[in-house]
């Protein structure tokens, strides 16, 4: 008998319990006995004790998970109510000029931007006070625009020679945005930067897109 015993592992134990889920149904009593270390403290409980603190265990996580998809519903629903300002003005510029002032504008002052510019390697059909040129003979905004796709926004931090081409700042900034703007080809960007890490490489980019979009849309003409 103690050979057979010997021969008996953990394993065969936990593959007969459950092969046999019937088990504790005929010997209920020795649920009673079982004894579980605390998963924190490793102090000895029983079994009905390690259940509830499972249970507190998941509630505090789909608590947690809750939590996060409110903060994730309640600011792309801000977002979009943004981006909204943003047609709806674009819409009602009269003129490409207003256009322009639109982008700064709700680029600021609705979403908070602190660095804002629209650029462009093409030269418009008219002249137009926002809409900064991109020099063809720097390296550093060809080495851009071949980087660039279109209808793909690109997030994370530049090189200071970037910030200071697109921004014309020295102003430290911590993380920067580039929107392309052109349909089938880029005729030009829309760039924001922070001072913060706001805008990171793994940052959605779907209102960003949209809003590229728009903004094409709206001062395509002049290219």
């Amino acid at each position: 008998m103690s050979s057979l015993i010997n021969d008996i592992h953990a394993e065969d134990v936990a593959n007969y319990l459950n092969q046999n889920r019937q088990f504790f149904h005929v010997f209920p009593n020795l649920l009673d006995e079982l004894s579980l270390p605390h998963p924190k403290t490793g102090q000895e409980i029983s079994l009905l004790e390690r259940q509830v603190y499972q249970l507190r265990e998941q509630r505090d996580r789909l608590q947690v998970e809750i939590a996060t998809l409110k903060d994730i519903a309640g600011e792309n629903g801000k977002l979009l109510h943004n981006v909204y300002t943003l047609s709806n003005a674009l819409l009602s510029a009269q003129s490409e000029q207003d256009a322009v002032d639109v982008v700064y504008r709700v680029m600021q002052e609705t979403f908070q931007v602190e660095f804002v510019s629209l650029m462009s390697w093409e030269l418009p059909n008219q002249s137009l006070k926002g809409m900064n040129q991109l020099g063809i003979s720097q390296q550093w905004a060809e080495t851009l625009k071949s980087t660039l796709r279109v209808g793909r926004p690109a997030c994370g931090l530049v090189e200071n020679e970037w910030q200071k081409g697109l921004f014309a700042t020295s102003e430290k900034m911590e993380s920067v945005c580039v929107i392309p703007l052109g349909n089938h080809r880029i005729w030009g960007v829309l760039a924001l930067g922070s001072p913060v890490d706001r805008f990171k490489p793994d940052l959605g980019t779907y209102f960003l897109e949209v809003m590229g979009e728009m903004i094409t849309q709206r001062l395509q003409r002049l290219f």
